[in-house]
């Protein structure tokens, strides 16, 4: 070639240099790599695959699975480039069950990383350990060592050789989303496989799906209820045998083209219940995890005419074709594949989502109030276009509003011609009292149409202004919860006033209880209990006790006021993502982003301080005991197996007895200052604290709160024992720990919220 002005001779590259670049193709960033181990463990037959994860994978990734092992033999030329057991000639490609052929990937790995493996195989007495660098192993040769039956991969210091890639990658935060997206992915498609993923040094992990044979059940232990709830399964096969005999396409693939359109789908795709930002397709072919563009447009086209505009779907495709159709080796990395008739397929697996989703709207169902009709025609207008922005969008084939009460509504095609006539939608005099026959293609109404049936529907009206009453969210509560509300209003403004007269007679206003009750007052009931009774202390005066007048102090001093302006004037939108606890609120003509599970957790602390022995106790319906809590609580922590496992079971063990007697020693100073209820004989929690009327906390956290007790509280001094105790409270009441993300509460819209 040419370099400047002179011929340079052509010369063959040095094998460290044509090695590296391949690695540079094959390995990307860490999680590249985890796919490439991860598709190794599994072509071993793994059943059980956990993965550690130190910043990002960049200093630390580790793969360790219980599969068949490789053998003694092996291990020398493990890392050589082009040398795999699952290939042996080129036509074996055209039959390819496993995931890897090439035999590059622990290569390119040994290239630009400190590789490690550990392997052990059945029946071995023990286990053989290796060292890997540019492809040759290190030293002597394989150790051995102590180990389980499978094979653990320890990759470190990820690019340390090639510093203009490491220096490319993104933070470890956002490089280990990346290798969880991975262990995601996986482990929606191999329900027979446990994976598990964790971050170094922490003992949850961030990922652990065990065993199951119901798919759904393994996006919920994946991606959460919530999106678990909103997906619908899709089934579709075909084969070559389907088509007509004179099918235009059948010879388009040459000698195979009949059997080229045989393909099976198993899916699961959400409706149109599903809420996200962001678009989630997870499409595995012949159980490869690959990308197919065709494909997920077509998805995307048609979710596109159902979904609101900001509003994504979540797509998982099982794509099964005959492997003699295609094409593995398309991409270095394996990510595309290319197969025979793509289109056909394409079309055909389109069709059946718009039939699947049509399917599914039909069972969709809304929860909506009474609202007043007039007020909701001022909001609405009488004009055409006020009533377009009030309808959404139906799916193809769904019925309309109000078919089912007794008429027959015309289609959003009929209606879409007539929009522009304003009120005479049905071509009379804009009263709607006459109507041509059924069979001429229009019903008959014996009435005006109402505010609800023009926006079709109930569910279809939009609030326009949220001062109008009928508009605002209260309007949705059942009208039951409304009255019940309004008699305990009624009940405690009575209560309050029998209070005033009765210490007003006493001639001690302030005083309470059990101070009138020593000066020889009579006590008696007005029909409350407990703390309630006693006159109304204002927030951060409910003790003389110094530390806490000091904790409430520091809440005071440390109060934004802008932040406090917002909450008391505030309007609420809505949930913008339930998953993540954001919801948006309004401010005069600003939009607040609010992470409401941690400004819950800030509000209830400032309530059991505020309210410091004062709080109501509810009564449980059966009494936990607080041992068998704290070993829920620790059972969450995965051990290893044989003689650990028993050793770490006996320290789960001495833990919770500890725990329970530690809190049971606190009885009485939890019972009277915080309302916190432990039986001491029985070591049992009995009854928690009312820190807001008509606020329950979710009992499923109860263990993780019992353990909080035992281990977050300091209990040797005052002041920090009241914060880490109302902390402790405050956490469970949220459901939102300490330890989560610092970030603001309230942001605007257009700033990142991670």
């Amino acid at each position: 070639g040419l370099h400047g002005s002179q011929n340079v001779p052509a010369r063959a590259l040095a094998d460290e240099v044509v090695n590296r670049v391949a690695a540079g193709e094959v390995i990307h960033r860490p999680a590249s790599a985890l796919k490439e181990i991860l598709e190794n463990s599994l072509d071993a037959g793994a059943t059980s695959i956990v993965v550690t994860v130190k910043d990002g994978g960049n200093k630390l990734l580790q793969v360790t699975d219980n599969g068949c092992g490789i053998r003694e033999a092996d291990l020398p030329i493990l890392c050589e480039r082009h040398t795999t057991s699952k290939l042996s000639k080129f036509e074996d490609l055209s039959a390819m069950s496993t995931f890897g052929f090439r035999g590059e990937a622990l290569a390119s790995i040994s290239f630009v990383a400190n590789l490690t493996v550990t392997t052990m195989t059945r029946g071995a007495t023990h286990a053989l350990k290796a060292s890997y660098c540019d492809g040759a192993l290190v030293g002597a040769g394989a150790r051995p060592c102590a180990g389980n039956p499978g094979t653990t991969i320890t990759v470190e210091n990820l690019f340390y050789n090639v510093p203009t890639r490491r220096k490319a990658l993104k933070s470890p935060g956002e490089e280990f989303a990346k290798v969880l997206d991975v262990m995601q992915r996986y482990a929606a498609s191999r329900t027979d496989v446990a994976f598990t993923c964790r971050k170094h040094g922490e003992a949850r992990p961030s990922l652990h799906c065990a065993v199951t044979p119901n798919r759904i059940d393994r996006m919920r232990a994946i991606y959460g209820s919530q999106v678990a709830r909103e997906l619908t399964p899709m089934t579709l096969s075909h084969s070559a045998k389907a088509d007509a005999p004179g099918d235009d396409d059948g010879d388009a693939a040459g000698g195979d083209g009949d059997r080229a359109a045989e393909f099976t789908v198993d899916a699961l795709v959400s409706t149109a219940g599903y809420h996200s930002r962001r678009t989630t397709f997870i499409l595995f072919i012949n159980h490869r995890l690959v990308e197919c563009a065709p494909l997920r447009r077509a998805c995307e086209a048609v979710y596109s005419a159902i979904l609101p505009k900001a509003e994504k779907p979540f797509a998982y495709l099982s794509l099964e074709l005959p492997p003699h159709t295609l094409d593995v080796n398309v991409h270095p990395t394996k990510r595309e594949v290319a197969f025979l008739r793509q289109d056909e397929v394409v079309e055909r697996v389109q069709r059946a989502l718009e039939r699947r989703l049509v399917e599914a709207n039909g069972g969709r169902t809304f929860a909506v109030g009474a609202v007043a009709g007039t007020e909701v025609d001022e909001a609405l207008g009488e004009d055409s276009g006020s009533r377009r922005s009030a309808r959404q969008s139906l799916l193809p084939g769904a019925s309309r509003p109000g078919a089912t009460r007794g008429r027959v509504e015309r289609d959003d095609g009929d209606r879409g011609d007539d929009d522009d006539r304003g009120d005479d939608d049905d071509g009379t005099a804009g009263d709607g009292s006459e109507q041509t026959p059924l069979a001429s293609g229009r019903n008959k109404r014996s009435r005006p149409l109402t505010a609800r049936e023009k926006a079709g529907g109930e569910h279809r009206m939009v609030r326009t202004d949220a001062t109008l009453a009928a508009g605002s969210l209260d309007q949705f509560f059942h009208a039951n919860a409304r009255d019940a509300n309004a008699e305990r209003a009624r009940l405690d403004e009575a209560r309050r006033e029998a209070r005033a007269r009765r210490y007003a007679a006493w001639g001690g206003a302030g005083v309470d209880d059990e101070e009138a009750e020593l000066r020889g007052y009579d006590v008696g009931d007005v029909g409350d209990s407990g703390p309630e009774t006693s006159p109304e202390l204002p927030d951060g005066e409910t003790t003389e006790l110094t530390s806490v007048r000091e904790l409430w102090s520091e809440i005071a001093a440390n109060a934004h006021v802008a932040l406090q302006r917002v909450l008391r004037g505030l309007t609420l939108v809505g949930c913008a993502d339930e998953r993540r606890g954001l919801w948006l609120l309004q401010h005069g003509t600003k939009l607040f982003m609010v992470r409401v599970n941690r400004l819950a957790r800030d509000l209830f602390y400032q309530r059991v301080v505020a309210r410091f022995g004062r709080h109501p106790c509810r009564a449980l319906a059966e009494p936990a005991p607080v041992a068998a809590l704290v070993r829920m609580a620790l059972d969450d922590e995965e051990v290893p197996e044989g003689a650990e496992k028993e050793k770490a079971e006996e320290a789960k063990e001495k833990i919770a007895n500890a725990a329970a007697a530690l809190v049971a020693e606190k009885a009485e100073m939890l019972r009277e200052y915080f309302g916190v209820d432990v039986d001491q004989r029985a070591r049992a929690l009995v009854g928690l604290p009312v820190l807001c009327e008509g606020h329950e906390p979710n009992l499923a956290r109860l263990p993780e709160f019992c353990l909080s007790l035992a281990h977050k509280v300091n209990w040797e001094e005052e002041k920090p024992c009241f914060e880490t105790c109302a902390r402790s409270i405050a956490s469970f009441y949220s459901g939102h720990d300490d330890d989560d993300d610092e970030e603001e509460n309230v942001v605007p819209p257009g700033e990142a919220v991670a």
